[in-house]
């Protein structure tokens, strides 16, 4: 009788814990960039590309943008060009793209950029390699309480970490925030709406 009562106990407390957990949302749908509605300006159409790599708090003017920091916090040497393809990569990585095309199923979630290229990512929560345009990143996809997380890694310790969040009325909010490196960077809230079909 008591191993019965024990079994009846565990299983109302998955029961439990499965009504609690959150499904994913479905960000599926072509989004456009609001910078009116956003934390910085900046299109990803290369407009923010002529001055110190700022981007409302990603990196310091005066500064190498973001490059050559290690996860000690130690500058590491680093030639002109690496230190160019270092800074063209890092904003890649955190500048808005304008209009963003999102499909998912239930195992992993792909992403189409301005200039065609599509992404996949698993959401399993594992490493996996991707090429960007100026570098190859290893990044980690998982949903945490019905949101995205999405965190890509650098080869000297830095991370740059996404949040992508429905919100109401529909829209869509991407959180990005730097990790790693010299101080604290105030994470950057991006806000996108939904595009709407025409018939």
């Amino acid at each position: 009788m008591r191993v019965r009562l024990a079994s009846l106990g565990l299983v109302a407390v998955l029961g439990i814990a499965h009504l609690g957990a959150q499904p994913p949302a479905s960000l599926a749908g072509t989004w456009r960039y609001n910078a009116e509605a956003s934390d910085v300006g900046g299109t990803g159409d290369g407009a923010d590309d002529s001055g110190p790599m700022t981007l409302g708090g990603f990196g310091t003017a005066g500064r190498a943008p973001l490059g050559g920091y290690g996860s000690t916090g130690v500058m590491t040497p680093m030639t002109p060009e690496a230190r160019k393809q270092r800074a063209d990569l890092v904003r890649e990585l955190v500048q808005p793209s304008r209009r963003l095309t999102i499909t998912q199923d239930a195992a992993s979630i792909s992403f189409t950029f301005d200039d065609g290229r599509t992404v996949k990512y698993r959401t399993d929560g594992k490493p996996e390699k991707h090429q960007a345009v100026n570098g190859v990143v290893e990044t980690e996809t998982r949903w945490k309480k019905g949101r995205l997380v999405r965190e890509t890694h650098l080869d000297d310790g830095l991370s740059i970490e996404e949040t992508f969040t429905l919100v109401s009325p529909r829209g869509l909010v991407i959180e990005t925030e730097v990790l790693g490196g010299i101080g604290r960077r105030k994470p950057v809230r991006r806000v996108y709406d939904p595009v709407e079909d025409t018939p």
